[in-house]
């Protein structure tokens, strides 16, 4: 994958959605104090060297794709000295994400991204943000409350692609079971109805056994989840999987369980190291892969526009947000390889 190609596919998404729409910190601020006195946007020129503060509410520094989201931000910026961005660590705690919000909002600060642990939750904080006059962008996650943009790959469509592409291998009627994300978070993790959906709209491509839902997505879960259908059902042929640690937990499993010769097809999310070490071992068929690299990369040339716009979803009548999806790729081991040596992703772990 080009890495020129998509930057400039983010910039026109990007500069198209603009038109459409016209510190670090480690703990809570015990002494936040309530809503801050409602403001407009403001119009921050930062070609004329305008200072812009921005800051980025992780689900915590130890999120996995968060060093990589954070350098494309940095990269986006890397000609601007005047916008400064802020950073903390809520340590996957939806209540320190909230906190942590509250805290920029007090330092009034012009743009909020967030990744959000709890989108119900964070209503109420990204509500006080937006009228105030700061520009809130989701990352991944996407938040009920409307807000200025959302930025994520794209979900549905990866399930979809991925299924059109695993049915050109997978036996017909493929016993299937998806392991997907937990309820609170299919609404916009949609991989998992993308590939049901394909599945009902070609009979015969795919039989799904069930869809089991986890509370988390990690290898240990992903192991956890893998084993119990593993022993629930007599065949099983695919196993999709809506997270990368969920699929690499599932090879674990089948391995495990004596199956790696079965033939049981296992597909991921994401493309992070440990999956493309995978498809290269052969421990897993593939993934739906994405550079997180180009969702920070995005998200920061958005805000880049809103700000000096004025605009923020308040400003347009909590009517409106916008969401930009950067489209994913079905990797294999046909072309892993390339996709190893132009990733953002740390693979030094793995001596590629």
């Amino acid at each position: 994958m080009k890495k020129n190609k998509l930057i400039a596919l983010c910039l026109v998404v990007i500069l198209c959605v603009a038109m459409m729409a016209g510190c670090s910190s480690t703990g809570s601020d015990d002494n936040a104090t309530g809503p801050a006195e409602a403001r407009t946007a403001p119009v921050v020129d930062i070609n004329s060297g305008a200072e812009c503060k921005m800051a980025y509410v992780p689900m915590g520094a130890g999120q996995e794709d968060y060093p990589v989201i954070l350098q494309g931000m940095q990269e986006a910026i890397t000609l601007y000295p005047n916008i400064s961005l802020l950073t903390c660590d809520p340590g996957f705690n939806p209540t320190n994400q909230i906190d942590m919000m509250k805290e920029f909002i007090n330092q009034e600060v012009d743009v909020i991204f967030i990744n959000a642990m709890d989108g119900n939750a964070l209503n109420s904080t990204i509500t006080e943000a937006e009228e105030a006059g700061i520009a809130v962008i989701s990352i991944n996650n996407g938040v009920e409350g409307v807000h200025t943009a959302h930025i994520q790959n794209t979900t549905y469509d990866a399930g979809y692609e991925a299924a059109k592409f695993i049915a050109q291998t997978a036996p017909e009627n493929a016993k299937t079971v998806i392991l997907d994300v937990s309820a609170e978070l299919k609404a916009t993790c949609t991989m998992g109805q993308g590939f049901e959906d394909y599945a009902s709209e070609n009979p015969g491509s795919f039989e799904i056994l069930e869809d089991y839902a986890q509370s988390v997505t990690s290898i240990e879960v992903g192991y956890q989840a893998a084993s119990e259908v593993l022993a629930k059902y007599d065949q099983i042929d695919v196993l999709y999987c809506v997270n990368d640690n969920t699929a690499v937990g599932a090879a674990q499993a089948v391995a495990a369980a004596g199956l790696e010769d079965s033939g049981i097809i296992i597909w991921g999310y994401s493309g992070t190291p440990a999956a493309l070490d995978a498809i290269v071992q052969g421990q897993i068929y593939g993934t739906s892969y994405s550079d997180p690299f180009y969702e920070g990369y995005a998200a920061m040339v958005s805000a880049m526009n809103f700000v000096q716009l004025g605009v923020n979803g308040n400003s347009l009548g909590n009517e409106f947000y916008a969401n930009v999806y950067l489209p994913t790729l079905n990797v294999t081991s046909d072309n892993v390889m390339g996709i190893i040596s132009g990733t953002h992703w740390d693979m030094s772990a793995y001596n590629y």
